[in-house]
């Protein structure tokens, strides 16, 4: 890892820290210049412009003050990263009012316990291969995410997840009943 990829790493990683410890910005960058002060005597008020030296110790200043590093939480490109929720962003149109109950359905599956993960880019993955499948039998576009899918399609998935859902609803029942007896 080259030294600037490892900078931009211990940013993003202060970055979230920031969050985490809800530090409002007026506090975040008192403790920018104070520890940038006692580590190279120069006070600076951004990490913009730090050494590793300096960074590093703005990371163990948030340990200090409760902030956990979680290294390796993702794997992959940058790319696998992004949100890839099909959710409303503010100022969207609901031009698809079904991924709404396909994110309903993926999230309520998640709770009971039929699905690991319940998260969007889950979803996704889910749906690409669903979807995709197909795709590629009618030498289509592939879809990335839920946003690229038309209506049948949507429609489709609703009436998979749904299928699934009952599948593993009469697996408990099943299960519950030879139990009982």
């Amino acid at each position: 890892m080259t030294t600037a990829t490892y900078k931009n790493t211990l940013k993003r990683t202060i970055k979230t820290g920031m969050h985490a410890l809800k530090l409002d910005d007026a506090t975040y960058r008192d403790m920018l210049e104070n520890v940038s002060a006692r580590v190279s005597g120069k006070p600076k008020r951004s990490i913009k412009n730090m050494t590793l030296a300096e960074l590093n110790t703005v990371i163990d200043e948030m340990r200090t003050k409760g902030f956990e590093v979680r290294r390796g939480k993702y794997k992959g490109s940058a790319a696998s990263k992004k949100d890839n929720s099909p959710r409303l962003r503010d100022g969207e149109l609901d031009d698809k009012p079904m991924l709404g109950k396909i994110q309903a359905l993926w999230i309520i599956m998640h709770q009971q316990g039929f699905v690991k993960d319940g998260s969007d880019n889950a979803l996704n993955a889910f749906a690409r291969k669903l979807i995709n499948r197909e795709r590629i039998k009618r030498d289509k576009p592939l879809v990335i995410n839920l946003r690229g899918a038309n209506d049948r399609e949507l429609w489709q998935m609703i009436e998979t997840l749904k299928s699934w859902q009952q599948r593993e609803q009469d697996k408990l029942r099943l299960n519950k009943v030879k139990n009982d007896q």
